[in-house]
């Protein structure tokens, strides 16, 4: 959009300036008219049209952004980075679920407010012209309609019909140049090319050349209504001074051609003109290389079929990842491998890559991705994600399931809890039936749902309790206290040291393994050895990830402000960025979070 806007602005301003220096002061009205009209069309559609020379590749524009850099460390440490071994994602950044504030969000409102009241005015002065021809008189003279008004007006037209002041008109006061002017108006259908311009003007009521082209216009008008007159056999010296003895007054309304508009020494001067049918064509001739070079300016689209001549002049890329783990790379289809060598042709890395994830997107092919941005040095990431409010409810129920499921598992397996066992475990069967109805809505082949837990009489035989949920890939062998294990399967559940959570517990959970303090011997000894190690599914949607890694950055930055309270009597969000007392706060509460990539099989 904002490509259109530079080009389409930049097509107008030269056209108008090339008629200001070399038409208008030709006596060549018509063509100068369809030339007016021509360039408004010509600058708004050409940005449109895939004619021009490549420019870099369109980038997604979105309300809510996250950046992301490339980074080495393995281990996120003082919460600087959040690493993975595909790329790294700023902690505390946009990335970590926030979004960094777009301009567009309030400009946007602010475009349709103005644009809107603009329409409501052009309607409203429509249908205040229409009020007052059908409330007067009217007569027809040459089979145009003359509207008699009671006010003291000026003569003014729009559309077939001419206003004039009644007593005027009945008592043979209105010389016939002005007749004949005004009849010139309506026959030539000037009122079209007004209204032509105000609808434009709605539309891009912030770009001041329109409102300068609505001047010319209006002038243009002027001189073929005068032309007519001369043609008619009026004196020129006669016609001037009745254009000079007329009643200076503002029209009343801004789409009505009136007799004295604009009475400049241009109009003056035009009247004595002698017309050159040579200078004229030769004029109109050196308008071609002017129109071939706005042509030839950067259009709103690529007009190259091969993207290896693209690659060259780009600085900037878009890679969007769809739900169903396609690939667009600057608006066309790609594979791996051919995004592979479309980075290795590059003739150095693009500025920037604007990363467009889908909801339903996998982690996997995030990664992958990732990958090949890390490994052609392609370091600043610009990532764009938004929630699928489709995925809402499954998500809710699911979430409930989870909390169903490790209460029913909480019940002892006795036969005095028989049937509190089978009560909630109905519950939990109706839940499921609840999940698999929505699984019907969704697109074709959605993620399996959670499996259920052993029935009752499973339970009862063996009191061994068996995990509520199975999720892929399985928890490590090896655990110590200090290592907070989460785990997250293709349907976004969570296990959190092999015990499932719901997103909306997890803050907590981990505000308590990190500030144990030794206290629970199955938490962390200190807030400085607890790591918090993340492992998602290649199927993980990517946007659950980002608010499992919210949760968990979150309960690290309450933590830190809590303890800056205590110690300085401030939030740690007033600390100096790089102060003393910062630092001693990120020593006692190190961000100590590893981010392991799915596995690919």
């Amino acid at each position: 959009m904002i490509i259109y806007l530079i080009y389409s602005t930049i097509s107008l301003a030269a056209l108008l300036i090339f008629y200001h220096l070399f038409l208008e002061k030709e006596k060549m009205h018509q063509i100068n008219r369809g030339f007016l009209i021509f360039s408004l069309l010509f600058s708004l559609s050409i940005p449109l049209i895939p004619v021009g020379l490549d420019i870099s590749p369109t980038q997604f524009f979105s309300f809510g952004q996250e950046t992301v850099e490339d980074a080495t460390e393995p281990l996120l440490l003082d919460g600087e980075w959040l690493e993975s071994e595909n790329g790294a994602i700023a902690a505390g950044s946009p990335a970590s679920g926030s979004s960094t504030f777009n301009y567009f969000q309030l400009l946007l409102p602010v475009y349709i407010l103005v644009a809107f009241s603009l329409f409501v005015r052009l309607l409203r002065i429509i249908y205040m012209i229409q009020l007052k021809a059908d409330r007067n008189k009217k007569r027809l003279y040459q089979g145009f309609e003359i509207v008699l008004l009671n006010d003291d007006v000026i003569p003014h037209t729009f559309m077939n019909s001419i206003f004039l002041n009644k007593q005027k008109y009945l008592n043979g006061e209105i010389p016939e140049e002005v007749m004949i002017h005004e009849l010139t108006h309506v026959r030539q259908k000037h009122t079209l090319d007004v209204l032509l311009i105000e609808l434009l003007k709605i539309i891009f009521w912030f770009n001041p050349i329109l409102y300068l082209y609505k001047k010319a216009i209006l002038l243009n008008h002027e001189f073929l209504a005068d032309e007519a007159v001369i043609a008619h056999g009026a004196e020129v010296k006669s016609y001037q001074s009745l254009l000079l003895k007329s009643l200076v007054k503002s029209p009343s309304y801004s789409l009505v051609n009136t007799f004295n508009f604009s009475l400049t020494k241009k109009r003056l001067q035009m009247m004595t003109k002698s017309k050159s049918t040579s200078r004229s064509v030769l004029k109109v001739a050196a308008l071609i290389p002017l129109l071939a070079t706005i042509m030839l300016l950067p259009g709103c689209e690529s007009t190259t079929s091969d993207y290896a001549d693209e690659k060259d002049m780009a600085t900037d890329m878009s890679i969007q990842i769809t739900s169903s783990d396609v690939l667009m790379v600057n608006g066309k289809v790609m594979t791996l491998p051919e995004l592979d060598n479309y980075f290795t042709e590059l003739a150095e890395p693009p500025n920037i890559v604007y990363l467009r994830v889908e909801p339903d997107a996998t982690f996997g092919t995030i990664t992958e991705v990732q990958t090949l941005l890390r490994k052609h040095e392609a370091l600043r990431i610009n990532y764009s994600t938004q929630k699928d409010k489709s995925t809402d409810e499954l998500e809710r129920i699911t979430d409930e399931f989870l909390n169903a499921a490790a209460r029913y598992m909480e019940v002892e397996p006795d036969h005095p809890n028989y049937e509190e066992l089978k009560e909630r475990y109905d519950e939990l069967s109706e839940l499921m039936e609840s999940i698999q109805g929505v699984e019907l809505k969704l697109p074709p082949l959605p993620p399996p749902p959670p499996p259920m837990p052993p029935s009752p009489e499973e339970r009862m035989k063996d009191d061994s309790s068996a995990e509520v949920i199975n999720a892929q890939p399985p928890p490590p062998p090896i655990r110590t206290r200090n290592l907070m294990q989460i785990l997250m399967n293709s349907q976004g559940m969570i296990l959190m040291n092999e015990e499932p959570a719901a997103i909306g517990d997890v803050k907590e959970r981990i505000s308590d393994f990190v500030n144990n303090r030794g206290a629970d011997p199955n938490l962390s000894e200190s807030p400085t050895d607890a790591v918090v190690s993340i492992k998602t599914t290649p199927r993980t949607p990517y946007n659950t990830y980002l608010e499992l890694l919210e949760e968990v950055t979150e309960a690290y930055r309450e933590l830190r402000e809590e303890a800056s309270i205590n110690e300085y009597g401030m939030p740690f969000s007033s600390l100096g960025e790089n102060s003393t007392e910062a630092e001693a706060i990120k020593e006692k509460f190190p961000m100590k979070i590893s981010i392991r990539p799915p596995d690919q099989s």
